[in-house]
């Protein structure tokens, strides 16, 4: 009992003889949870994010100009980066449209840290389809918070872009049907008509495969889009790559932005962006395949992207040690 007493005093003697170095730690240990806390609730740093990506684009040829298109990324740092850059590096691709599921779940950390990967990694404009993934846990409200209405339309050149909603695989909302249709007839003065979405109308594999919306909206879906005669349909949500006509319309599904492909067959399984170009009203597509980046790349970049929280838990974790050490020292004697 007297002995450990005596351990006590000496303890809290060490205490206060070495009071910078704990009030440190705490300081240290406060800032890295005070950041976590700012991830997870500080408000989002964008409002009408894709109003203002779309005043940016700047087509120097309205009738011949190239954007690209890509799915299904989900934070996926090894993949997503190296596709960014590599639409980057395309000095005449004029804007991108990410098709959904830009986050694994939908709270603010996960969005902050896809605003950080565009901002650092590709300067053009782009424009944000909701997926459903992008909906989970409370992602509804930090979507629209962050880049506004979640089916909108806009017009470049001799190009007509029409962005759905389209998140579940149990039916498309009549609201949005009729809207849709208003923006179909408003579209045909254009040469080019793109109708882009998350969840596809149809799956491309066949029987087994139910990754897509119901009868019913399928059929309705296709008969407004022959009916306006759509260019060009695209979709994600199917992490791979698929393209052809489907009953008349030209489509091409691009889910392989970063997520886990669901397949292993080479000529639709593999990680890519889509690149397409519009001349006076024709439209053509080229897949461009994505290598992962290797591990230590990998791990770079997450430290990098981590650096401050790594930093602060460093430090509190030499201080903690340093304040240990002298605590031992204090016991031994």
């Amino acid at each position: 009992m007297i002995v450990e007493e005596g351990d006590n005093q000496k303890l809290k003697r060490t205490l206060q003889d070495h009071p910078l170095i704990m009030g440190l730690a705490l300081l240290l240990i406060l800032l890295f949870v005070g950041l976590k806390l700012r991830d997870y609730y500080a408000p989002l740093p964008d409002h009408e994010r894709n109003k203002k990506e779309i005043s940016r684009i700047k087509a120097y040829d309205p009738s011949d100009f190239t954007f690209a298109v890509f799915g299904d990324n989900k934070g996926n740092i090894s993949i997503f980066k190296p596709l960014l850059r590599d639409i980057d590096d395309r000095i005449d691709i004029d804007f991108a449209i990410d098709l959904g599921d830009l986050v694994d779940g939908g709270n603010n950390a996960h969005y902050r840290r896809f605003l950080n990967q565009l901002q650092d990694n590709l300067a053009i404009p782009v424009l944000a389809v909701i997926g459903n993934h992008d909906l989970s846990k409370g992602g509804s409200s930090h979507y629209q918070e962050i880049f506004g209405p979640t089916y909108y339309s806009f017009q470049i050149g001799q190009g007509y872009f029409t962005i759905l909603d389209a998140i579940s695989e149990q039916g498309f909302d009549k609201t949005e049907r009729k809207w849709l249709e208003d923006e179909l007839k408003k579209a045909q003065v254009s040469k080019a008509r793109f109708v882009f979405m998350h969840v596809p109308p149809f799956d491309p594999r066949g029987g087994g495969f139910d990754k897509c919306l119901p009868e019913r909206d399928r059929r309705d879906l296709l008969d407004l889009f022959r009916r306006y005669n759509v260019t060009h349909l695209f979709a994600s949500h199917i992490h791979g790559y698929f393209t052809g006509v489907w009953e008349g319309v030209p489509y091409t599904i691009t889910g392989g932005g970063g997520a886990g492909l669901q397949g292993s067959g080479p000529q639709h399984f593999f990680h890519h962006y889509v690149e397409v170009h519009v001349n006076d009203g024709k439209v053509d597509t080229l897949v461009r395949q994505i290598d992962s980046e290797d591990l230590l790349a990998r791990l770079y970049d997450q430290l990098v992207d981590s650096a401050v929280e790594w930093a602060l838990l460093f430090g509190a974790g030499i201080a903690l040690l340093t304040l240990g050490l002298f605590i031992w020292g204090e016991h031994r004697s």
